[in-house]
């Protein structure tokens, strides 16, 4: 019975979390290896293409999750990216967080700015 009700909220609400494959597949992982703001775009929008798309936090050495994270990545179909200490340039992730930023408002409008962390890189100066 747990088995079905688990296969049931994957298959109703969509993917709850990225899997390592996926995230070590991802731009978001590999935005530390980036040079150039054309880098990251190219990332962001290979992430928008395979559907694995995430919005970039500055962390430090224990992540921060809040409660309200699952259902906006529920929603919006878009998962929190921590890299901790060693993460990418911060202009670079913000670029990269800047083509997110527009998918997101392509594809539901302003609405999901109501509901993101404030702490996404780049998020201020969007608004």
């Amino acid at each position: 019975m747990i088995a079905l009700f688990s296969l049931f909220s994957i298959l109703s609400y969509g993917q709850l979390k990225p899997t390592d494959e996926q995230v070590d597949r991802s731009g978001a992982s590999k935005l530390v290896f980036a040079e150039t703001l054309s880098q990251a775009i190219n990332l962001a929008n290979a992430d928008i293409i395979e559907g694995i798309r995430f919005l970039l936090l500055k962390s430090g050495i224990s992540p921060v999750v809040l409660a309200r994270d699952e259902k906006f990545q529920q929603d919006y179909k878009i998962f929190y990216y921590e890299s901790g200490c060693a993460g990418p340039n911060e202009k670079i992730a913000i670029e990269y967080n800047r083509v997110m930023f527009k998918h997101l408002t392509q594809a539901y409008g302003k609405k999901w700015l109501k509901n993101v962390r404030k702490d996404v890189l780049g998020l201020k100066r969007y608004n």
